[in-house]
C-alpha cells in the first residue's frame, strides 16, 4: 500500500481560503495560493500595504480588526469588501491572528479571508423575504379586525332578534293555547342560537341545524341547501331523516326552479301541503316514495341577501300552520347568522395557517437542503394514514401538524442548520429545542390545538430515548410515530451537509427496518416501507 506524502504547503495552498501574513505597518510578506488567485501574483502584492490592495484605499479601514490584532494581541473577525484583481467587487470574513515572538510581543498577523458573497446573497433574499412576510402579518391582521367588527354587527343583530320574541309574545297574547305552543318553540330557538354559537365548525354547524329544525318542528326529516352563488344553484349541503341513496338523487336546483328554487328567488316561504298534487316539484316521485307527504320550505336570509334555503318534511298532509312558518323564519334569521360566522372563522382560520406555512417556507428558504422538505414528509405522512383506514377529520389534522411540524426552526440561527460538521452539546440542544418551540408558535391558535401534540412528539423515539419530553411506545400520539417515519425517510434520502451522501430509497427503508422497535414504532414502521414500496416518492 502506497501512502502519498503531505506537504504542509500543499495543505495551506489547498484549505479553500486566502491567508496573508502583515507585519505591523500593514504590508504584506506572504499570501498562499488562494489568496494570490484572488488579489494577483505574489511579487505584485508583497510590501504593498494591505488596504490599497484589497479594498483600494489611501488610508486604513475604520475599525481595521489587523490594527486590534497588534494593539491587544488578540484574535479579531471583521466583514469586509474587497475587489479581486478582475476588479470585481466581493464580500469576505476576515479571521485575523496574532504572531508572537518568545518576548510575547505581536511581530506579525495572520489573515484567514473567506469569500462569503454568496452568503451575504442569501442573506439579502432572506431580508426580503421576512419584509414580505411582515407586510403579510400586518395586512392579516387589518383583515382580522375588520372581521372582528363585522361578528359585533353580527351579535347586535343577535340582541335585536331578542327584541322580536317579546313582539310576537305581545301579538298572539289573545292567542292562550298558540302563545303558549309559540313561546316553547321560541325559547327552543334562542337554546338552538346558543349551541350554533358555540360552534365553528361549517360542516358540524350545517349538520347540526337540520337536526335541531327537526327537533323545533316536530318533523321527521330536513334538508339544508345553500347557494353556489357562480352557478345561481342550490346544492343539498346537509340533510337530517332521510337516507343517503335518496339525498344522491335529489337534483341540484337553479334559482327559480322548483319549490326551493322559487323560496330562494322570491326570498319567502312557501308550504307544499300534499306532495302528492304539486306539479311544480321536480322530486315529488321521491319523496312520496320515502313516505313524506307535505313540506315546508323557508329562505336563510343574511342582511336581505339569499344564502339558502331550509325545507323540513313531514309524513302528515297539511301539517303546517302560518304560525310554523313564522317560527321557521325566526330560526331561519338565527341559522344565517351562524353560516356566516362560521365563514369569518374559517377564513381567519385559513390566513393563519397560511401565515404560519409561509414561516416554514421561509426556513426552508434559507437553507438550500431543506427545500421541499415539508411538501414530501406531508406527502409520506398522508399516504401511510390512509392505509391505517383514518378518518378524514384525522387526515385534516394530520395535513396541519406536517405541514408546519419544522416551524420552531425559525428560532435556530442559519450557521447551526447549515452546519457541515458535528454539532457541540449546546448546539444539539438547540436543535432539540425546535419540537417545543413549534408548539409554542402554535399554541395561541385555538383551531390547530389537536395538531399541538403532533408537532412537539415528532422527535421522540419508540424506546423512550428521544426528545423532548423522552415519551414511549403508545404514549407517543399515533400521528407523531407516522410523522417521525415520514421525516426521517425524507432526511436521509437528501442531500444534508453533515452527511458524505444521500442514501437510496432501498437503503433508507433498510435503516427504518432495522430501528423498527427501538428509534420507530414497528407496526408504523413495517406500514411505512409498505407504503413508500407500493407508491415510491
Amino acid at each position: 500500500m502506497v501512502i502519498n506524502k503531505v506537504y504542509p504547503e500543499d495543505i495551506i495552498n489547498g484549505i479553500g481560503a486566502g491567508l496573508v501574513l502583515l507585519d505591523k505597518h500593514l504590508r504584506i510578506r506572504w499570501v498562499n495560493k488562494t489568496q494570490s488567485d484572488w488579489m494577483g501574483l505574489p511579487q505584485y502584492l508583497y510590501s504593498k500595504h494591505c488596504y490599497r490592495i484589497f479594498e483600494r484605499r489611501r488610508h486604513t479601514c475604520r475599525g481595521c480588526p489587523t490594527l486590534k490584532v497588534f494593539r491587544t494581541g488578540k484574535i479579531h473577525t471583521a466583514r469586509r469588501i474587497g475587489y479581486t484583481k478582475e476588479g470585481l467587487k466581493q464580500y469576505y470574513q476576515l479571521t485575523v491572528s496574532p504572531i508572537k515572538d518568545n518576548q510575547n510581543k505581536v511581530i506579525f498577523a495572520l489573515e484567514l479571508i473567506q469569500n462569503i458573497s454568496e452568503k451575504v446573497l442569501q442573506e439579502r433574499i432572506n431580508s426580503k423575504i421576512t419584509h414580505s412576510l411582515k407586510r403579510m402579518h400586518n395586512h392579516l391582521f387589518s383583515v382580522n379586525r375588520r372581521l372582528r367588527r363585522n361578528v359585533e354587527r353580527v351579535r347586535e343583530l343577535t340582541i335585536n332578534l331578542s327584541g322580536m320574541r317579546r313582539i310576537l309574545e305581545k301579538k298572539y297574547r289573545k292567542k292562550k293555547n298558540e302563545l303558549t305552543l309559540i313561546k316553547e318553540e321560541l325559547q327552543d330557538i334562542f337554546k338552538v342560537n346558543r349551541v350554533l354559537s358555540s360552534t365553528v365548525d361549517f360542516k358540524k354547524v350545517t349538520s347540526l341545524i337540520t337536526r335541531l329544525t327537526c327537533r323545533l318542528m316536530h318533523t321527521q326529516a330536513c334538508i339544508l341547501r345553500l347557494i353556489d352563488v357562480q352557478k345561481k344553484s342550490l346544492c343539498v349541503n346537509a340533510s337530517f331523516g332521510i337516507d343517503e341513496a335518496l339525498i344522491e338523487h335529489l337534483p341540484i336546483l337553479k334559482v327559480g326552479e322548483s319549490v326551493g328554487g322559487r323560496v330562494a328567488y322570491l326570498k319567502k316561504p312557501l308550504i307544499i301541503s300534499d306532495i302528492e298534487r304539486d306539479p311544480g316539484l321536480k322530486s315529488a316521485e321521491l319523496l312520496k316514495k320515502a313516505g313524506f307527504r307535505s313540506l315546508l320550505c323557508v329562505p336563510v336570509l343574511y342582511q336581505k341577501k339569499i344564502l339558502g334555503v331550509i325545507t323540513t318534511l313531514s309524513k302528515k298532509k297539511h301539517y303546517f300552520s302560518e304560525e310554523q312558518i313564522e317560527v321557521l323564519s325566526i330560526f331561519a334569521s338565527q341559522v344565517a347568522i351562524a353560516i356566516q360566522e362560521s365563514k369569518y372563522y374559517d377564513d381567519i382560520h385559513l390566513n393563519y395557517f397560511n401565515t404560519i406555512h409561509a414561516l416554514v417556507l421561509a426556513i426552508e428558504a434559507r437553507d438550500p437542503f431543506l427545500r421541499g422538505h415539508t411538501e414530501r414528509v406531508t406527502r409520506y405522512a398522508l399516504e401511510t394514514a390512509r392505509s391505517l383506514n383514518l378518518a378524514e377529520a384525522q387526515l385534516e389534522i394530520l395535513r396541519y401538524a406536517a405541514e408546519v411540524h419544522d416551524v420552531g426552526k425559525i428560532s435556530i440561527p442559519d450557521f447551526i442548520l447549515g452546519k457541515p460538521g458535528k454539532l457541540t452539546s449546546a448546539e444539539r440542544a438547540m436543535i432539540q429545542l425546535h419540537p417545543v418551540r413549534g408548539a409554542e408558535i402554535l399554541e395561541p391558535l385555538e383551531f390547530l390545538g389537536p395538531a399541538i401534540p403532533i408537532v412537539r412528539h415528532h422527535h421522540e423515539r419508540y424506546d423512550g430515548n428521544g426528545y423532548p419530553d423522552g415519551l414511549e411506545k403508545e404514549k407517543i400520539p399515533l400521528m407523531s410515530r407516522i410523522l417521525a417515519c415520514a421525516d426521517a425517510f425524507d432526511a436521509m434520502t437528501q442531500d444534508r451537509p453533515y452527511r458524505r451522501r444521500k442514501l437510496t430509497t432501498e437503503e433508507a427503508l433498510a435503516e427504518i427496518k432495522n430501528n423498527a422497535g427501538s428509534q420507530f414504532d414497528p407496526d408504523i414502521a413495517h406500514l411505512f416501507i409498505k407504503t413508500i414500496q407500493t407508491t415510491p416518492p
